[in-house]
């Protein structure tokens, strides 16, 4: 019986690493999104699905690697 509990410990344990690596690695990113979009002036999110985005008309949100911002001269 004691053997089976700690497999029991040991895959909870790794659950709730796996959730904390999730979590870290999803805050990051949307950081890292903040970043990419705080000077350009578009409405962004970020999403697991859809990674970084911006919003070109209402409605329209497009992925921000799509996105092709040329410089006027």
């Amino acid at each position: 019986m004691g053997r089976d509990n700690s497999y029991v410990k040991a895959i909870i344990l790794f659950l709730i690493g796996v959730v904390i690596l999730f979590s870290i690695g999803f805050y990051v990113s949307k950081g890292v999104c903040d970043a990419k979009t705080s000077d350009i002036g578009f409405p962004h999110r970020f999403s697991l699905m859809g990674n970084c985005q911006i919003e070109i008309t209402p409605g329209q949100w497009i992925p921000l690697e799509s996105y092709y911002f040329q410089q006027q001269p």
